[in-house]
């Protein structure tokens, strides 16, 4: 596992698909093994899980957030494991409500049970600096569109880790990691982006030294400007009797999900996208967490995403836009 993760490291990028993946990891499952997920996650770190288990047989337990709070207790986690669990499928940041659970007492509590952690890191990448050992992630996921990347993605892991795993692959593959695990050719123009993205962002202060220390200057900076944003949405939307914020949680992303009532969600981004404001409405593929809320038959809810280039004034134009649409009821 590399010790930190500071996004120049993406040499290589594993596609996955089920077969080099998911399937590589379930091939030593069988009856009686177990899967934990988590009801906080997006869907694409827990439906595959759900397909390699019954594949083979093996079982998987669902660890539940806090409705109220937006909350993964690490206590909802233990009760999920066994010593039967083989994997543990985590989120560092729910792309939802922005949730950040204490994904390294959660990976030390899978590691005491014997099993593996993989984290989906996509959401949580582009806020916060990352260091995948901290984490203790054994696989790490993460996509460089979300740190105005291109739009690809990797897994970040020891490579002794990936030499255990045994997928399916083409015949003139490689057979040293992580090149079998690629499909074909590299998309080298998508990995010169992804360097691109990655000096850019080591240029977003004055910092001095190696790439990495400049790096996680310029996230620490991101990140205090996102949460005095987000502070600033959350009062805003707070104060408007018809909408309701999903979750409060205490450690989170610069995102927000909320509905109004009276209205679906998508009537109220076809209000804000009249006045300018390009917000996403639905479930956003956070299917359990959205069916946890009641809202997977409902329309989901509307999503408001904070990120670096966002200026307080949008924030404003943001509340005042949905006061608007309650108070013309």
């Amino acid at each position: 596992m590399a010790d930190t993760l500071d996004l120049s490291q993406f040499t290589h990028v594993w596609t996955e698909s089920f077969d080099s993946g998911y399937g590589a990891l379930s091939r030593t499952w069988g009856p009686g093994d177990e899967v934990v997920v988590t009801s906080l996650d997006h869907d694409a770190n827990i439906r595959p899980w759900r397909l390699a288990a019954e594949q083979v047989g093996a079982t998987v337990r669902v660890a539940e957030f806090d409705v109220e709070s937006g909350e993964l207790p690490l206590g909802s986690v233990e009760e999920a494991l066994s010593d039967r669990t083989r994997l543990v499928a985590v989120t560092a940041a729910s792309n939802a409500i922005g949730t950040r659970p204490d994904v390294p007492a959660i990976a030390a509590a899978a590691h005491a049970a014997g099993g593996l952690v993989y984290v989906d890191g996509v959401h949580s990448t582009p806020h916060v600096a990352t260091d995948v050992a901290a984490l203790g992630a054994d696989f790490y996921a993460c996509s460089s569109y979300k740190f105005c990347g291109p739009h690809t993605g990797a897994v970040v892991a020891d490579p002794a880790q990936l030499d255990e795993l045994q997928q399916a692959k083409l015949a003139p593959a490689p057979a040293t990691v992580p090149e079998r695990f690629e499909r074909g050719t590299l998309p080298c123009e998508l990995l010169a982006g992804v360097r691109a993205a990655v000096d850019w962002l080591a240029g977003l202060t004055d910092a001095p030294g190696e790439r990495r220390a400049r790096l996680t200057a310029g996230f620490a900076a991101v990140e205090t400007r996102l949460v005095s944003l987000l502070e600033r949405l959350v009062a805003g939307l707070s104060s408007i009797e018809a909408v309701t914020l999903l979750g409060a949680p205490r450690r989170r992303t610069s995102t927000v999900s909320f509905v109004v009532a009276g209205h679906t969600p998508g009537e109220v981004t076809a209000r804000l996208a009249a006045d300018g404001i390009a917000l996403w409405a639905g479930d956003n593929y956070a299917y359990e967490l959205m069916s946890r809320f009641g809202l997977a038959d409902t329309g989901g809810a509307v999503r408001a995403s904070i990120v670096l280039y966002t200026t307080s004034e949008e924030i404003d134009r943001l509340v005042e836009s949905v006061r608007a649409l309650t108070a013309a009821r």
